[in-house]
């Protein structure tokens, strides 16, 4: 780490730009009820604001409220998109009040344009085979054959042109070039305004960093750091997840990492022992050696979020829930190739899960405090800035692929790519149609209806049921539920080798 992030920070912060999102206060209005936010980010495609939201809702509260989702459509009071609304689920006896909110982007990949899409599309096809990743090397090289066939039919149809032979008797070329030329630009322009520029477009513009995109790229990225900051600092909420399908996983990514950069250190710094934070340091180490199950590592990341806000770090986000995600192929989409892939992870400019362990995962930092006779200088170890998912848990849901046309070939495991401690799913669809197991599937991951639970639990679940699952929805029952700043002495007792009796509530 830098020296200049150990030195004392008790005058850290600049005051918010005019129109910025407002400063974050570490403390929530304790008289409130319990209440989350969920975030659904949508993907690529003419997206419509709201539909994915209302379809995602649903779908999630059918199957807990006896086929009846009830929700109220508020205002959004977080988002400065007029055309957006939070459906607020109430409270139940095994949920408390949930607000869903819908980060909607389509509507800065306007106006795309088919060099923008071509010249992706050729970069990737024209990487080397080893750099693909494994999942989409069948495709790679049928698309590297359908476009050299298609070079070689269109040498073909000029040399023919040109010599005039093979030409059925009675029948010139001449003649029917209009009627194959109008049939053809007409399936080409379907194809291209419905697909490429409609769909492929999003992906191309987001994923590639060159001059013409960073406008829109730098628009989406800001507008959801602004609405994840304003869910901050309400004062509503304990906890927030975020889901975000397709690209929108890839979003959610990008704000995830670029809002905990802000969001990792105390506004006002409370005293704990932070044994917490050693015991999750041990916990990563056994996690990569296959020591202790996932399940155990993803405890030890919500107790660590627990002594964070304890010890005043206002970062609410516990959960991130991928669906069908390119993250799957990030070496391939989001660097020029393996080892830059690698070493940008090694930097922390791509967080893993858990945080790379080529540095330590935290450092001390001092604060002094003003009280009644002068000043106390209060010391707290803070997480570095590429280590968002220490306290952030990672599922991610995809529909396996095979044989070329069967599953989900956008999505696929994240755990070989951004480390062990993403909780790979694979699922099934939850309708009965032959054609969602196909490549359609990438958009069921929360069609049809929850499945009846089966013990013992299957190795590939229902799509429905896993994504309820992972959202977690009725985890703040617990006295967890209301840890805030300085309430070290409600943490869990540390269950490894850190163990040992926390110390008292601090400043």
């Amino acid at each position: 780490m830098d020296t200049a992030e150990q030195e004392n920070g008790a005058t850290e912060g600049k005051e918010a730009a005019a129109g910025e999102a407002p400063r974050i206060d570490p403390l929530i209005d304790g008289d409130r009820r319990i209440r989350q936010a969920i975030v659904v980010i949508h993907g690529i495609g003419e997206q419509r604001p709201m539909a994915t939201l209302r379809g995602f809702v649903d779908a999630v509260l059918a199957g807990s409220e006896q086929q009846n989702p009830r929700y109220r459509s508020k205002p959004d009071a977080m988002s400065t998109l007029l055309e957006t609304r939070c459906l607020q689920a109430p409270r139940t006896r095994d949920r408390p009040l949930t607000d869903f909110y819908e980060f909607y982007w389509a509507h800065h990949m306007r106006d795309s344009r088919y060099t923008q899409v071509i010249g992706w599309l050729f970069g990737l096809v024209s990487r080397p085979s080893d750099a693909i990743p494994p999942g989409l090397r069948a495709v790679y090289w049928l698309s590297r054959g359908l476009l050299l066939g298609g070079f070689g039919c269109l040498v073909w149809a000029l040399v023919v042109e040109i010599q005039g032979i093979g030409q059925p008797a009675g029948v010139s070329l001449a003649d029917r070039w209009p009627l194959v030329a109008g049939l053809g630009a007409i399936v080409l322009q379907w194809l291209g305004s419905t697909f490429v520029l409609g769909y492929v477009a999003d992906a191309a513009r987001y994923l590639h960093p060159e001059p013409g995109n960073i406008e829109a790229r730098n628009k989406i990225r800001s507008e959801g750091v602004k609405l994840l900051k304003t869910l901050h600092a309400s004062g509503k909420y304990r906890r927030i997840v975020i889901v975000g399908h397709s690209l929108g996983s890839v979003i959610g990514y990008d704000l995830i990492r670029t809002l905990w950069t802000d969001l990792r250190k105390p506004v006002v710094p409370f005293r704990c022992k932070q044994r917490l934070l050693k015991e999750f340091q041990e916990m990563a180490a056994q996690l990569r050696d296959g020591g202790v199950s996932l399940e155990d590592f993803q405890q030890s990341q919500h107790a660590l979020w627990q002594e964070f806000r304890a010890v005043g770090i206002p970062w609410l986000i516990t959960d991130f829930i991928t669906l069908g995600s390119p993250l799957a192929h990030a070496q391939l989409l989001m660097a020029d190739d393996t080892a830059d892939f690698a070493r940008k992870k090694l930097e922390y400019e791509f967080p893993t899960c858990p945080p790379n362990d080529s540095e330590p995962l935290a450092y001390r930092q001092n604060y002094r405090l003003a009280n009644d006779g002068g000043s106390a200088l209060c010391s707290v170890s803070l997480p570095h800035h590429g280590a968002p998912f220490s306290c952030v848990r990672w599922s991610n849901l995809y529909f396996p692929h095979s044989r070329l046309i069967f599953g989900d070939l956008v999505g696929g495991p994240l755990a070989p790519v951004f480390g062990a401690g993403v909780r790979d799913i694979p699922v099934r669809p939850c309708t009965d149609s032959w054609l969602d197991t196909t490549l359609v599937s990438h958009v069921k991951y929360w069609a049809g209806a929850l499945a009846p639970n089966i013990r013992p639990r299957p190795a590939i679940r229902p799509s429905l049921n896993a994504l309820v699952s992972a959202l977690r929805l009725d985890f703040l029952r617990g006295r967890g539920a209301r840890i805030g700043p300085g309430d070290c002495g409600q943490l869990p007792e540390p269950q490894g080798p850190a163990a040992g009796k926390d110390e008292g509530k601090g400043r």
